[in-house]
This record gives C-alpha cells, structure tokens and sequence, in this order.
C-alpha cells in the first residue's frame, strides 16, 4: 500500500528527525531527505517541512538545497532557518538582531487552517539569531511573538496561500511549544491533505512480505540480546518466514545485567523460539577491551567481536549461509551520522565497518531500521509480545563495556 508520506528537509539543526517522529504520530509516513537530494526524489511527498540549521542567512551562508527545491508544486513549511529561507526566497529581508532564545507568546493575528483549534495566545519555543524583518509579495503575517515582556518579533508565521508556502520562526516540533503537536498535524492534514493509513498494523503487513521477499529460500541467524528491538526483530522474523528458519544466537559479553542471559533464554523459550543458541564469549569481549580507554574505540571492538563471535558461531552451527538479522533502529543509524549533515555522535556497534560491508553485500537483514524507539515497542504490541519484554528498561548493545574503564 502507499501511504501519503510528508518529506522532512534536513538543514542540519538538532531536531529534523523529531519532526518526523511528530509528523508519524498523526499515522503519516515521514521521511528525512537531504537538501541536495534530486527533485524526482520529492515526487512521492505531498508536502515538505524544512527544518532548522546552523547556517546564518545573514552572514552569506547558504543551505546549498537543490535548485528548484522551493518552486515544487507542493506545500512547504518551514520552521526556525527553513521559514527564513522561505522568506528570503519570494523577497523577504532577513537582518541579525538579537538573539530569541525561550518560552515566547505568539499573538496568532489571523484565522488560517495552520491554527485550527488553537487559543489567540500559544506559548513557542524561540531559538534563533536571524529574524525576518520583511516578507515578499503574497505572503501575510500570521502572527507575532513576545519574549520576556520585551518588543513583538514580527512575521514569527508566514503564510502564502496561493503559493503554499509557510514559515515558523519558532519550534512546533519541541514540547516547549505547548500545542506545537497540533500545529506540524494541521499543515500535515488541513494543507497537505494527507491521509492518516500509516499504523503499525499496516507496517507490519508491509514488513511480513518485504522480510519473505528479502530472504527468499534463506535462514537468518539473528544476534538476540533480549532487548526491546532484537526481541521484537526476532518475532518479526519469525512470524514473516517460519520460526524453524529463523535461529538466534544470544552471547553473553560478560558486561550485562545480572542473571540477564538466564532471563532472556527463559523469555524466547516461552514465546516459541525454537532455534535459540546460546554463547558465553566474556573472555573474548573482555581480552578485546583490554588497555582501550576512548568509547569510541570500545564501541569499535565490541562490534567487531560480536561479528567474530557470529561468524565463529555460525560456521560451528553450520549456518554461515543464513542472513545476519539485526535489531538495528532508525536512531542507531542516526547516532552514526546517518544522514548527511548529522556530526557522529557515537558509532553504533550495528555500524561499524565489517557489519557496513555486510550491508553492502546485501547479507543483513534489519526490519526495525525505519522505526524509532516508540513505534518499535507499539509493533511488539500489534505481534503480542508479553509487555514486560516491550517495556523493559533499555540496556545498550554493548553493556556496560563503554562505562566501565577497561584495564
């Protein structure tokens, strides 16, 4: 099935992949796609949100988007530097002044479907150094902030109806933006006329036939730590192919929770995993760790040797034909600087290099990839696994290697 699906620009700012997880929670598929992204990449998008970014139109910065990207016949809303390119593209001025930073009034001055349901007066969230000071031809000010008590900020939203474009200066996606949800739902639904069919009941249906046709007449061998995302993985997976196709392989690194491996293999059991295998390999994690200080290189070494220990497991089980299966979600790619303009935060041990060649080479199988946290426990839900397993407290991949010094 195709679901309307609402295209997130990321200009580099903290928050784009939070706008997409607010644009999902209206059961609309979002997706973050890079400014130099082809313009036949946005075809499938019935609208477009920019987000926020370091750049300072002011200063001569460019956000370096593709030609062309602004003058698609499709709604655009932008917040923070994306409603400041916005205006300066259809001849607005943007000048420096002070910086707003904090909780803000906006003064909403007219009626628009941006504002559906909302009060006169919203609280927003303010971050910004550039300001709009004048908006082009066809463009109204829909509303006005003041910070602190002091001087109204002007064009804080733009609108212009006949070309669909429209601009925030402020944060709708953050939570100090009271009613910030409401706002990103009605230009997703009043202005972009999306449908809301993307749930996950349909994710799951689209997900059973994408797994049988990537896997085809091949087994998985998936690492199963217990957590929240290889449990639902691995359910997912087995539901998709047949549980006797599917085998799991829990390692216990000797950096877990107490008693955890006792608990996890108790749990799959109970749930009809019938290919469970199972692997103390702490002398190999904690020889790998030794004299490693830096996280970043513990994060390195773990999964490496989760990889080792994998591949030593599989040959002496016989499956080195079998897919890898991961639990890999969408912030596990993101921590890595899976998009673009994202600095790495920290290499996720699904990420490093051997596992990036696995991918590669089309030997990886990672159904969660395209979900956040949140969605991945409401698909445990839609497949009935026991709640104590979805809500389980997050426990990292690694363990506590990363905490811990390392001798």
């Amino acid at each position: 099935m195709n679901h309307d699906a609402i295209a997130v620009v990321d200009f580099g700012g903290q928050y784009a992949h939070l706008i997409a997880t607010k644009v999902r929670r209206q059961n609309v598929l979002a997706e973050i796609r890079q400014p130099e992204d082809s313009l036949d990449q946005f075809e499938k998008y019935k609208g477009i949100i920019l987000s926020g970014g370091p750049a300072l139109l002011s200063e001569g910065d460019t956000a370096g988007y593709t030609e062309g990207l602004l003058d698609l016949d499709k709604p655009i809303l932008g917040f923070c530097f994306g409603h400041q390119e916005i205006a300066m593209k259809y001849g607005g001025k943007i000048v420096q002044e002070s910086q707003e930073w904090g909780h803000a009034e906006l003064h909403i001055q007219n009626t628009h479907p941006l504002f559906e349901g909302l009060d006169a007066i919203e609280q927003v969230w303010m971050s910004h150094f550039d300001s709009v000071v004048e908006v082009g031809e066809g463009f109204v000010e829909l509303g006005y902030t003041v910070l602190g008590g002091g001087k109204p900020h002007r064009f804080a939203a733009i609108a212009n109806d006949i070309k669909q474009r429209y601009g925030f200066q402020f944060h709708p996606e953050v939570d100090d933006t009271k009613n910030g949800d409401r706002m990103i739902a009605n230009f997703v639904k009043n202005i972009c006329k999306c449908e809301a069919s993307w749930t996950m009941d349909s994710y799951l249906e689209e997900q059973l036939d994408a797994i049988k046709s990537q896997v085809g007449d091949k087994s998985v061998f998936l690492l199963a730590s217990g957590g929240v995302d290889s449990t639902v993985a691995a359910v997912l997976i087995a539901r998709a192919i047949g549980p006797e196709r599917l085998s799991l392989l829990h390692v216990d690194n000797g950096l877990m929770r107490k008693d955890e491996s006792a608990r996890v293999i108790e749990a799959f059991k109970a749930m009809g995993i019938k290919n469970l295998h199972f692997v103390d390999a702490t002398a190999d994690f904690l020889g790998d760790l030794k004299g490693k200080i830096e996280p970043e290189a513990k994060r390195h070494a773990i999964g490496h040797t989760f990889v080792e220990v994998f591949n030593r497991e599989a040959k002496t089980l016989g499956l080195e034909d079998c897919l890898l299966g991961q639990g890999t979600i969408y912030p596990d790619t993101i921590e890595t600087g899976g998009t673009k303009r994202s600095d790495t935060i920290k290499t996720h041990h699904n990420r490093v290099k051997i596992i990036e060649d696995l991918i590669a080479e089309g030997k990886v199988i990672e159904p969660l990839a395209e979900l956040y946290k949140v969605e991945v426990r409401e698909l445990g839900e839609a497949l009935g696994i026991p709640s104590d397993m979805i809500w389980r407290h997050p426990f990292p991949g690694p363990g506590l290697g990363v905490r811990l010094l390392c001798g």
